[in-house]
């Protein structure tokens, strides 16, 4: 897989994260009697919002100048958070933290630290086809409820819609946008802290002022790096 830039969601922690999938339509106008139809041409794209990130301690000033510089403007790419707390399957109902365990023999790394585990533990089910806008999964751990959530796999985001069947254990489901990528049988989907690869939307979206008094509160706007699904889709890149 391509290694992509994540963005440090702790250390440049927005205070909202508006995220979602902007369907594009065309409409040919208003009729005689004064409508106007508008007709869905694709899946759309992702548009994620980072709102008043908190820019205080040198560390942060420095970590969103370093950022910046990487992506060079509107080509560069990374991995933005897309709000879900509010919704996952998390198993108790209520938001969850990481959990933090050992290797399979109780180890731990060289350091002492130990695995970031997610507390909430969906596989697909099935081989799911670039393409595809139906997706089977199956529960490991969390709440038995797969619509109207967010995830995502290797950095690309979708939503789930319409649940179609429930058959031992295995829920297959509406998604969207289409698969980009092939997703392989027993693949780990992220429910917990799902990303979306992005662009800045614009070249300098990540200017910022230096106030006098040493403290910025600045939103950033950022929309689905396209070009790379298509890139995966094809697979020129992995």
């Amino acid at each position: 897989m391509t290694d992509i830039l994540v963005w440090p969601h702790k250390l440049l922690k927005p205070s909202a994260n508006p995220a979602d999938v902007v369907p594009f339509t065309r409409s040919g106008g208003r009729t005689l009697g004064g409508t106007k139809p508008a007709y869905r041409t694709d899946l759309g794209h992702w548009r994620v919002d980072l709102q008043n990130v908190a820019l205080v301690t040198t560390a942060q000033k420095r970590t969103w100048d370093a950022i910046s510089t990487y992506l060079g403007g509107a080509s560069g790419r990374i991995a933005v958070p897309i709000w879900s707390i509010d919704t996952a399957p998390y198993a108790s109902g209520k938001p969850e933290s990481t959990i933090l365990v050992p290797h399979s023999d109780d180890s731990t790394f060289s350091d002492g630290t130990k695995y970031a585990q997610s507390p909430i533990s969906i596989v697909s089910s099935g081989v799911t086809a670039v393409g595809a806008t139906v997706m089977s999964m199956r529960i490991i751990k969390g709440a038995q409820d797969l619509s109207g959530l967010r995830f995502s796999y290797n950095h690309v985001a979708y939503k789930t819609g319409q649940v179609l069947s429930i058959v031992d254990d295995v829920w297959t489901v509406r998604i969207t946008p289409s698969i980009a990528q092939l997703i392989p049988a027993g693949a780990d989907l992220e429910f917990h802290r799902p990303t979306c690869v992005c662009n800045l939307a614009t070249d300098n979206a990540m200017r910022r002022g230096r106030n006098a008094d040493g403290v910025e509160f600045i939103s950033v706007s950022f929309l689905e790096d396209t070009r790379y699904l298509s890139d995966l889709a094809a697979g020129i890149i992995e």
